[in-house]
This record gives structure tokens, C-alpha cells and sequence, in this order.
């Protein structure tokens, strides 16, 4: 086998040289590409602007041309020679064509080789125009066709002009009228066709400042250019037919650069449109832009050269002592932690062999610290990996409540109804002691579902002895078979509190965990103690135990995270740290209180909440309502997937006196509403399918009367957003599973308000 070959090695020098270089050149290169393209996109502006410009002077001087020879004729035909001859139209007198004829020959000569044509029409519609034409070619029918529209309003005394392309060319067109000597009416009118030349085209080139072309189909037919030599894109411009949009465009006419711009004179007017072409040239601006790319260039490589060399001089200084400090960090890596570098120079290099004497000095030390920090790290991951089990143990157990929940609401409600009923007094104490069993496993389960679940924070009013009930409930199986007796002292008619009770119970089921597992390990018979009070502005707790206590060092740290004394992964340390976190938040304090073999003791003190506006209550489930009740008959319709739920709520409904209809889905209870209308709307808020919410949007958008009547039932956690859209629909929900007072009071306050 041939040994591998030996990877490309490069030096230090060479691997910060030649970045260096490569940026000092590319960076040039890259201020020259904008800069050229700033330059490029300006001189094309520049010539865009001057040829906009130009061909507003073009257009406005043809427009100027134009009135300038209608006033020029508009006083010709004042003069008596016109009116003489205008006495000639209509005449009987078959001479008088011709007389008209070399009259018009004689002053057409006199007004210059521009002037194509004079045509002399009558206004009696009857006498044939008399013209006199440079071109026998020169058609008058068709010129009449093209020109009617300028000579119409001339024969009814109203000047007009235009310009026209005819045959090939461009004319400048006048009509004017004229009129007889002495009375003045209008006889005729007299038509001037005055030729676009070169001549004056030469004279708007000028003005413009641009090369000017006019022309016709594919052919120019003047042009300020001799023989231009036309690039096929602007060839394929000038054919184009007249109405075509204006363009701009760049192109190369005998070597020199010019931008191009071609355009109808009136677009869709067929009398006014001939297609022009108007030139600037760009070309001195080019090669100004050359120059001034030429000597960026220069000037970049110049630099180039000029930091390259320096970047070198610096790096030939700053790898020698690098050369050093490698041997010497090979030493320590082989385990020499006595070598040490002299401080080689009074910069950062130098400031470098000072840190690194500095490290060999305390790698001993680090390594000890790492060692014991590798140890700290794998105690944490395995405390999280058991949180990690934990909220999936929590989650599941969530479910699992909340599908207990319809059926606890039927054992619940039937056993309600049947406490009403007459039956022997053993019947109604095994009733009884159904009812109560089903009240406790709702107790569990709303229990279950608080601390299961996660919850956005939410604060609301809220009263202690209610929070610490819920987590004693939920922990009483637990410390009744470990022999923990949990006494509770509340104070009398403690203030509320704006608090988010779930994080409330999530510290005190902390405090009593660890109050339950430090208890079982110490004795056998333990007691924990909850009492309440409150002074002018807080509310406070003490729980305390008779267990072990903690030493002055432990209740030091006890709210420290991940400070624990239980053994590894029996605990996550974060417990009492996340419980002094919510405490704060909530604007409260939190304490601790031990002596070793006597027990522990932590205070919880919270700010009181304003006091609830009058005439309400705070339920358990922290919402408000007001007092009283008042119910009729109803005509109401209950939607439930769960059909023991239906034939209950049916059932209690029905003994109230109320006519019930019952539906299975949310589409099949939308049907019944739009056949009925209801007074109220009991529903479930989630089914499959189409569900509570979705029903109510439904209907408000149908019956908004009905829809501000709905109830709705769930067995979930009312959700933030389920609570905003009650809020904000001002609605009730009822959790299940509930009594059958607390559903009959729902349907009261229901009608009441309708």
C-alpha cells in the first residue's frame, strides 16, 4: 500500500495574506462596478431627460410652424388680389377656372420651393376646387379625403391647420377662409400644403439638439442624417404602424452611440399622425465614462499593491513569536506545564505569552473544575429527562380526565334526578352514596385537569382557602395512606386575591410534596398545618410540618435551581425555585423557617385585590354572575355527541316543563334552528365535526337573537381563547360535569336576559 499523500499544508502567513489580497482586490472591483453602473445608469438618465426634452421642442416648433403660416395666409387672403379672384368661385364664366389656376401657379412660385400645394374650394359644394401643385402627381381627390376635416371648418369661416402625412410625406396644412371685398362673406377657402424638408428640419435640429427623422411605412423620407445606415431594432421600430406606444431605445448609428426615440405625431388621429424619429447622441459622455474608469482602475491596483505590501511587512512581524508560542503549547500538551514564554514585545503579542503563562498556571485547576462540572452536567440531564417523564405522565393523565368528564356529568345528573324521586329511604341513601362517590371523583378529575394541564397565566379574582382546597383534594389520597393528617385553619372572610390560581396550586402542591416526602422517611404519624389570615394589605399562609426540619446551610439554598437533598432522580431541584419565581410575579413574598428536628414552616404572603363591584360573587370557578334566578317554559334545543348527556339534560328540561329537541352533531342541530326557533340553545363546545363555536358563528350571521342565547357545555379546561370569545359574546359555559341547580340556574338567567 502507498502511504497517503501528504495534505496541502499552508502557512500562517499565506492564510491571512492571501484573504487580505483577495479583499483588497475585490472590494476595488466592486466600489468600480457600482460606480461604473452609477456612472452608465446616470449618463443614460442624462440622455433619457435631453431627448424627452427634445422632443417637446420638435413637437411644440411643428406646432409653431403651423400657426406661423396660418397667420402669414390669414392675412394673404385680406389682400384685394384674393378677394378679386374668390369673386371667380361659382361663376358661369368658363374662363374662370383657369384664371384661378395661374393665380394660384403665380404665388405659389412666390412662397418658396416648401410650398407643395394651394387649393381654392368653393362653399357651394357644387364648383369643383381649383389648385395649383408643384407634382402633376399630386392627387386633390385624395387630398380632399385626407384634409376634409381641416377644410370643413375653414369653408364655414373658422381658420384651421394640422399636419398630414400624404404619399410619403409631411406637410404642414393651413385652411382659411375667404371672403369677398366690400361685404365680407366667406366664399371659399383656401388650403396650403407647406412640405417637411430637410431644410426645415436642419432648422429643428437646432433647437431640439437632436437628429431628427420622419417617416413612412419602412422608408425614411427626410432626415437630418445622410444615407443613415439604421440597426435592424430600430428599422423594425420605424415600420411599426401608426398608434403604436412611444419607445426609447439605445442604438448605434455609424459608430456612434444614440438613443433613440420614436413615436406617432398623433397617435390615432389619422389625419395629424406621421411616425418621427429623434436621435441623441450619448457618445461624448462615453468616453468621458472611459476615462474615468480607467483611472479608478489605476488608482485601485495602485492601492492594491501598496496594502498588499504592508499587510506582509505586519504579518512577517507577527509570525515569529506565533512560531514560538506553538512550540511552547506543544510542550504543555505533552504535559509540561512548567514552560513559559517571555513577554516578547509591549503589544497584544505580547499580552498573548502573558496569557498563556497565565493558563499553563491554572490548567490544573480547570481541569479539576471540568471534571466536576462533567458530573453537575449528567446530574442535570438525568433531572430533566424525569421532568421530561413527568409532563408526559401529566398530559396523558389530562386525557384521561377529561373523558371522564361526560361520563361523572350523567352519573352525576341522573343521580340528582333521582334524589327527587319517592323511593324507600335505603334506596336514597345508596343514592346518596352514589351522588357522593361521583361528586368526588368530579372533585379528582377538576383536580387532575388543573395541574395537568398547561395554562397560559391568567389572573383573576380569586379567594386561598378555595386554591388550597383543590390541591388538598387532589393530594388527600396520598397523605391519608401515608399517615399524614392535613389540618386546615382558615381566617374569616379573607379579602380576594388577583392571582392565576393554577400557578397559585402549583406552589402549594410543591410545598406539600416535599413536605409529605420529608415527613414519611422522619416518623410515622405525620401532621401538616395550613392557616390562613391577613392584615390591611396582604393575604398570607404558613404551611407547616412535623418533620425533620433543615439545617442553616440547606434553607440557605433551598430556593436555588436545581438545589436539591434527594437522592439522584428522585428530584429536579426546580420545584421551590419556580415557586419563589410565581410568588414574585405575583407581587408577593415567599420565606422559609426550619430548625433541624422540629419541623419546617414556609410563608406566603400575597397583595389583597380591589374589591368586586356590588351585587356580584366570585364563583369557585372564578368567574362572576349576578344573584337570582327566573324561570318560564322554553322551547330549547340540546346538541351533545355524548347521547347519556342528551337524555339527562332532556330529562331535567322536561320535568322544568320545557319542550325539548335533541340533536347529535352540530349539523344536525343547525338544520333543527333554521325549521325552529328556539328560546335557548344548549351545546357541547367541542364535537366532531362541526363544533360549538362554529355553530354560534352560524347562527349570528342568521339569527343573532338565538345565537345571544346559546349555553354551552364542555368537559376541557376552558381555554383562553374559548374565554375571550365568551367574554366578548357575553355567554356562559357550564364545565361538566354539573349539578343539576347549577344547569337549571344557566337556563334561568338565559331567559331572563332575553
Amino acid at each position: 500500500m502507498h502511504p497517503p499523500g501528504r495534505k496541502l499544508r499552508f502557512s500562517f502567513q499565506t492564510k491571512v495574506l492571501l484573504p487580505v489580497l483577495a479583499a483588497l482586490v475585490l472590494l476595488p472591483a466592486l466600489t468600480l462596478w457600482i460606480v461604473d453602473g452609477y456612472i452608465s445608469r446616470q449618463v443614460q438618465d442624462e440622455a433619457r431627460q435631453t431627448l424627452t426634452t427634445a422632443e417637446t421642442v420638435f413637437r411644440q416648433s411643428l406646432e409653431i410652424r403651423a400657426r406661423d403660416l396660418l397667420t402669414r395666409f390669414r392675412s394673404a387672403v385680406n389682400e384685394p388680389s384674393y378677394s378679386s379672384i374668390a369673386s371667380l368661385l361659382g361663376s358661369k364664366d368658363p374662363h374662370a377656372p383657369e384664371t384661378i389656376r395661374q393665380f394660384l401657379n403665380e404665388r405659389l412660385d412666390s412662397y418658396g420651393e416648401d410650398c407643395e400645394a394651394l387649393i381654392l374650394a368653393s362653399n357651394d359644394a357644387v364648383s369643383p376646387p381649383v389648385a395649383a401643385r408643384r407634382n402633376a402627381s399630386f392627387d386633390l381627390d385624395e387630398w380632399a379625403r385626407v384634409t376634409g376635416q381641416l377644410t370643413r371648418p375653414a369653408l364655414q369661416g373658422e381658420p384651421a391647420h394640422g399636419d398630414v402625412e400624404f404619399h410619403g410625406r409631411a406637410y404642414v396644412v393651413i385652411s382659411v377662409p375667404v371672403a369677398l371685398a366690400g361685404n365680407g362673406s366667406f366664399v371659399g377657402a383656401l388650403t396650403v400644403a407647406n412640405r417637411i424638408t430637410v431644410t426645415a428640419l436642419q432648422e429643428l435640429r437646432l433647437l431640439t439638439g437632436a437628429e431628427i427623422l420622419l417617416t413612412t411605412g419602412d422608408t425614411i423620407t427626410v432626415s437630418t442624417i445622410r444615407q443613415p445606415e439604421l440597426p435592424a431594432d430600430l428599422q423594425s421600430e420605424i415600420s411599426t404602424q401608426h398608434g403604436s406606444t412611444r419607445r426609447i431605445l439605445p442604438v448605434q448609428i455609424q459608430g456612434e452611440h444614440f438613443l433613440a426615440l420614436t413615436n406617432d405625431y398623433e397617435p390615432g388621429d389619422p389625419v395629424r399622425s406621421f411616425r418621427y424619429v429623434l436621435l441623441s447622441s450619448y457618445e461624448q459622455r462615453l468616453r468621458e465614462l472611459e476615462r474615468t474608469r480607467a483611472t479608478l482602475l489605476a488608482v485601485s491596483l495602485l492601492g492594491v499593491l501598496v496594502s498588499g505590501l504592508m499587510v506582509w511587512f505586519f504579518l512577517r512581524r507577527i509570525t515569529h513569536p506565533l512560531v514560538e508560542l506553538r512550540d511552547n503549547a506543544e510542550a504543555v500538551g505533552r504535559g509540561d506545564f512548567t514552560r513559559r514564554i517571555e513577554r516578547f514585545s509591549n503589544d497584544e503579542c505580547g499580552e498573548v505569552a502573558e496569557a498563556f503563562n497565565r493558563m499553563t498556571e491554572n490548567l490544573q485547576t480547570s481541569r479539576a473544575d471540568l471534571e466536576k462540572a462533567v458530573a453537575t452536567i449528567k446530574t442535570t440531564e438525568a433531572q430533566l429527562i424525569q421532568s421530561e417523564k413527568l409532563s408526559a405522565v401529566g398530559q396523558f393523565v389530562a386525557g384521561i380526565a377529561h373523558e371522564l368528564n361526560n361520563p361523572l356529568t350523567t352519573v352525576i345528573g341522573f343521580s340528582d334526578l333521582l334524589q327527587h324521586t319517592e323511593l324507600e329511604q335505603k334506596y336514597k341513601n345508596q343514592i346518596d352514596r352514589i351522588a357522593s362517590a361521583a361528586t368526588r371523583c368530579h372533585k379528582i378529575v377538576h383536580s387532575l385537569l388543573g395541574f395537568a394541564r398547561q395554562h397560559e397565566p391568567e389572573r383573576k379574582l380569586a379567594r386561598l382557602p378555595e386554591i388550597i382546597d383543590a390541591v388538598v383534594e387532589f393530594l388527600s389520597y396520598d397523605m391519608r395512606t401515608n399517615n399524614i393528617t392535613i389540618v386546615r385553619e382558615y381566617g374569616p372572610d379573607l379579602p380576594p386575591i388577583m392571582a392565576d390560581a393554577h400557578q397559585l396550586q402549583q406552589v402549594i402542591l410543591n410545598i406539600l410534596s416535599n413536605a409529605r416526602q420529608a415527613i414519611e422517611t422522619f416518623r410515622r404519624d405525620g401532621r401538616i398545618v395550613l392557616k390562613t389570615g391577613a392584615t390591611d394589605t396582604h393575604v398570607w399562609l404558613r404551611i407547616s410540618d412535623n418533620g425533620p426540619g433543615m439545617s442553616r446551610e440547606t434553607l440557605s439554598r433551598i430556593f436555588d435551581p436545581f438545589f436539591t437533598t434527594k437522592p439522584q432522580g428522585k428530584g429536579t431541584g426546580l420545584g421551590l425555585s419556580l415557586s419563589y419565581g410565581i410568588i414574585q410575579e405575583h407581587q408577593g413574598a415567599i420565606r422559609a423557617e426550619s430548625t433541624p428536628g422540629q419541623g419546617a414552616e414556609f410563608i406566603i404572603e400575597l397583595p389583597i385585590a380591589d374589591k368586586p363591584a356590588d351585587g356580584v360573587r366570585i364563583k369557585k370557578d372564578g368567574s362572576v354572575t349576578p344573584f337570582g334566578q327566573n324561570v318560564a317554559p322554553l322551547r330549547i334545543l340540546v346538541v351533545d355527541d355524548e347521547e347519556p348527556i342528551l337524555h339527562l339534560v332532556q330529562e331535567v328540561l322536561r320535568l322544568d316543563g320545557h319542550t325539548v329537541d335533541t340533536a347529535t352533531s352540530g349539523q344536525s342541530g343547525l338544520k333543527l334552528a333554521e325549521q325552529t326557533r328556539y328560546d335557548v340553545i344548549v351545546t357541547d363546545w367541542k364535537m366532531p365535526g362541526l363544533n360549538g363555536m362554529q355553530m354560534h358563528e352560524d347562527l349570528i350571521a342568521r339569527d343573532p337573537a338565538t345565537a345571544r342565547r346559546m349555553l354551552f357545555m364542555t368537559g376541557d379546561v376552558i381555554g383562553e381563547k374559548f374565554q375571550d370569545f365568551l367574554k366578548t359574546h357575553s355567554l356562559t359555559c357550564l364545565p361538566k360535569p354539573f349539578s343539576l341547580r347549577e344547569f337549571q340556574s344557566a337556563i334561568a338567567r338565559l331567559r331572563r336576559g332575553a
